[in-house]
Order: C-alpha cells, then sequence, then structure tokens
C-alpha cells in the first residue's frame, strides 16, 4: 500500500476500488440497457426500467469519480434494480445480464462498506474544501 499525499486521503486500494468497480458497474449498466433496448417489448411495466439503468450509470460514474454522493446514489440504484429483477421474474422474464447486474449492486455496497470508502470520500471532501480555503487566501 502506498502512503497518502497531504490532499488524497486514498490508498491504491481504495482508488483502484472506485476506478474499477464504478467503471465496470457503468459498463454493466450499459449493458443492461442495450439489451432491454433490443430485446424488451415496451409496456407500461418495461419502460420505466429504462430510468433505472441511466440512474446506475451515473451512480456507478460518481463513484468512479470518487464522489462522495455516490455512495447513496448507490444505493437507491441497488434498491431499483432488485425491484426491476423482481419484475422480471414475476412476468416469467430472465435475464441473467440483468440478475449479474443485482448481485454486482450488492457485492460492491457490501464491498465499499467494508472497505471503509465512505469514511475516506468524508475525508477527501473535507481535504478539497481545506485546499479551496487555503488557494482562496492567497489570492
Amino acid at each position: 500500500m502506498s502512503s497518502t499525499q497531504p490532499f488524497n486521503p486514498f490508498t491504491d486500494y481504495h482508488k483502484n476500488l472506485c476506478e474499477y468497480c464504478g467503471g465496470f458497474g457503468a459498463l454493466l449498466s450499459f449493458v443492461c440497457l442495450v439489451q432491454h433496448l433490443i430485446f424488451a417489448i415496451p409496456s407500461k411495466i418495461t419502460n420505466p426500467m429504462i430510468a433505472e439503468y441511466f440512474f446506475a450509470i451515473i451512480a456507478f460514474l460518481l463513484l468512479a469519480l470518487k464522489k462522495q454522493v455516490s455512495i447513496i446514489l448507490l444505493i437507491i440504484s441497488g434498491i431499483f434494480s432488485a425491484v426491476v429483477v423482481w419484475l422480471w421474474m414475476t412476468h416469467y422474464a430472465f435475464s441473467l445480464v440483468v440478475s449479474l447486474f443485482f448481485i454486482y449492486h450488492i457485492a460492491i455496497i457490501i464491498i465499499i462498506f467494508e472497505s471503509k470508502l465512505p469514511q475516506k470520500l468524508k475525508e477527501k471532501r473535507k481535504l478539497e474544501l481545506e485546499e479551496e480555503q487555503l488557494w482562496e487566501n492567497k489570492y
């Protein structure tokens, strides 16, 4: 593990966790969206699912950018993905990609909290504000 820099509280592990998990999650969300647009029959049940995929893409991209709000958005997106899986199952349809998407959500949320990433993101935001104040006084 590398040491942290003055205004960067992330270790290499936390940095890689954010970037790779966020990037892969956004790609998986995009695959689900493309599959949905190609194969799903438009109806009042399937059309609202499209918004969840866009929401998940945004949440995972914010995780890749190491934004503090991404944790809350990922939890909300995980709940939405559970609803989407439930809707697919109750209407006698199955999508392996959507099921993997839900499992990935759950796994990432658990890994994020086990690695204490929310505290690191709060610390990063606090350091960014301190740095802004430091530079603000020099002008």
